[in-house]
């Protein structure tokens, strides 16, 4: 079991300035407050702070915020002269809402980005860069996979973040700097995207109602994301013996959208059954997408701990305590 103390010797013993890409994203923002909540030398990156709903309901003090296009290699430069972060955590990404079509811009954020960023931070020297990486690399290939694996991406996002992988390998590999990866799967609590599914489904819960379903047999791997701040400090905290090493951040348990919704109808006494099919199924929805996650608990000693059930219940009292249902940033209210 891991424990807080072990939690926050993992934070206190990162070399600081510590860096986060993507820091108004979902896993982002809590990866920074749960770094916040203990050090003062932590700076969330983001491309505009000021439009970020994330970075302005947390109230995150503007000293630790920095605006940088990631895609901007004269911004990019600067940032690392001024501040020379030593532990970095790249969570930024482009594509992976079907929303996110610009494939120019899905290359450039989740793929040259990286190369970009290590680069110069070689010329500054760094202790440990973690790159968060998706199970969507692993595509057609998405039943319980090792990480030595065929990757088989079956979208312009997912070969953009099989690019970063190799890249990060490379620069472990072969160069030996301090840098690893995670293969992140469904990842859901507090401030997740509101139209995303675990959101979406706990706000109708709460009400006694359910959302338009895809196929009941599509499936994934819910994390909590509390969970994925967990691995990517363990990650941080070993990084010069796993140099380049990829890792598979799930449960390693299958769940599918039926179970999702009887487990929702239980936990929130709801009185009539889901109406699947209600909801299109998406091109890269597939039937048994769920991980393999022995490596990560052998390597890192790392494990899930927030089961699913309990994790709902979380996002629902948090959606209660931010007054999620007329929040501003809420645009399904």
């Amino acid at each position: 079991m891991i424990n807080s103390e072990k939690i926050n010797d993992c934070i206190a013993s990162l070399e600081g300035p510590i860096f986060i890409f993507g820091a108004g994203g979902f896993i982002g923002i809590n990866l920074f407050n749960t770094l916040f909540a203990k050090r003062k030398d932590v700076y969330a990156i983001t491309q505009d702070p000021r439009n970020n709903w994330r970075l302005l309901v947390n109230y995150v003090p503007k000293e630790n915020v920095i605006s940088c296009d990631i895609n901007d290699l004269t911004l990019l430069k600067d940032l690392f002269k001024d501040y020379q972060p030593k532990t970095i955590f790249n969570l930024a990404a482009y594509g992976a809402y079907s929303k996110q079509k610009e494939y120019k811009k899905i290359y450039a954020t989740n793929f040259n980005s990286v190369v970009n960023i290590i680069e110069f931070l070689k010329e500054y020297g760094f202790s440990a860069y973690v790159h968060a990486g998706s199970s969507s690399e692993y595509g057609l290939n998405c039943t319980a996979p090792h990480e030595d694996e065929p990757l088989v991406p079956n979208s312009h996002y997912a070969v953009s973040k099989v690019a970063a992988y190799y890249s990060c390998k490379y620069y472990g590999q072969i160069e030996q700097l301090p840098v690893a990866y995670l293969r992140l799967y469904s990842a859901y609590g507090a401030w997740e995207e509101p139209d995303r599914l675990v959101p979406v489904l706990v706000a109708a819960a709460r009400k006694g109602e359910y959302p338009p379903l895809v196929d009941p047999d599509i499936s994934r791997d819910f994390i909590d994301v509390s969970d994925i701040c967990t691995a990517f400090l363990l990650t941080a905290n070993q990084i010069n013996d796993i140099k380049g090493e990829v890792f598979n951040i799930g449960t390693g348990s299958k769940t599918t959208i039926k179970q999702l919704a009887e487990l929702s109808g239980s936990l929130f006494n709801m009185e009539h059954p889901p109406i699947f099919g209600s909801m299109p199924n998406r091109n890269w929805d597939v039937k048994d997408w769920y991980a393999n996650i022995s490596k990560a608990q052998t390597v890192l000693g790392w494990q899930p701990t927030v089961p699913l059930d309990k994790g709902l219940l979380a996002v629902a009292q948090w959606q209660k305590e931010v007054k999620y249902d007329t929040a501003f940033w809420n645009w399904n209210k």
